[in-house]
């Protein structure tokens, strides 16, 4: 039976939640936590101004898809290795602008769309993605 390690990539910056990691490595898989717009460096604890600052959705989504990225690196894998992608929006009209952007960085894959509100207020997407380890 494998360990579960808990991931935090101090290169990425963090949101509200000081009980939530960037994700988690079990069994062969890595599992990103939902990220927003925070930008490294950005501490979302500690500045609560970091979590407005997102941008426009096109920035937004740019820094969500580095943040995975970073993430999954520190992880050991990569993003050609995502199998599965949950993407939430605030506007079921952003769908392909962000698929768009989305494109640039991962291929064809499963994926949920969910049109929701999210934490922070100010954020129009959050992401979260689970990859095979390579």
């Amino acid at each position: 039976m494998s360990e579960v390690q808990v991931l935090i990539n101090p290169a990425v910056g963090r949101g509200y939640s000081t009980t939530t990691a960037h994700g988690t490595k079990a069994g062969g898989f890595v599992f990103v936590t939902g990220q927003v717009a925070v930008k490294p460096g950005q501490d979302g604890n500690k500045r609560r101004e970091a979590i407005t600052e997102m941008g426009t959705l096109a920035e937004q989504t740019t820094q969500v898809l580095e943040n995975i990225k970073a993430i999954l690196e520190y992880a050991g894998s990569s993003l050609k290795h995502v199998a599965k992608r949950n993407v939430y929006l605030t506007h079921a009209g952003d769908f392909d602008e962000v698929h768009r952007i989305m494109e640039k960085y991962l291929g064809p894959m499963a994926t949920t769309t969910v049109v929701t509100g999210l934490v922070p207020s100010s954020a129009r997407i959050e992401i979260e993605v689970v990859a095979l380890v390579a």
